[in-house]
């Protein structure tokens, strides 16, 4: 099922993609391939430690989003700006659907919903 929005809240480990029509909605949850071998990360130029971007991960979580026309991206720390930049280089139509992305640490679903309503007013008028 394709719809016109979607939402995808995402950390290093989990993420879960929402696709909205006015009068239904479709979850999809991906998790992260060999979470083992995030043990082991980098140190970054801050000082503090992070782990290095999971591709098939990230691929994983766009052929999630497969369809969508626009998609706002939340979640905590880093990993919603490296999903953004992956998807805009690796998935150009995709990342060009980006129309927002913003901070979240773990929402429920009815929080998911708000912020789709705040950046997809479009919603609310097709109700």
């Amino acid at each position: 099922m394709s719809h016109y929005h979607a939402v995808v809240w995402i950390d290093h480990q989990k993420a879960t993609a929402w696709h909205f029509s006015p009068t239904e909605q479709e979850e999809t949850v991906v998790r992260a391939q060999d979470q083992h071998e995030r043990v082991h990360s980098r140190k970054s130029a801050h000082g503090g430690h992070k782990s290095p971007a999971d591709h098939h991960f990230f691929d994983d979580v766009a052929k999630a989003l497969s369809g969508a026309h626009e998609i706002l991206v939340i979640g905590p720390a880093q990993t919603k700006q490296e999903f953004a930049a992956y998807l805009r280089d690796k998935y150009p139509q995709l990342g060009k659907s980006i129309v927002a992305i913003e901070s979240a640490d773990h929402p429920t679903d009815a929080q998911v919903l708000g912020y789709a309503r705040k950046h997809f007013p479009t919603l609310d008028r097709m109700q």
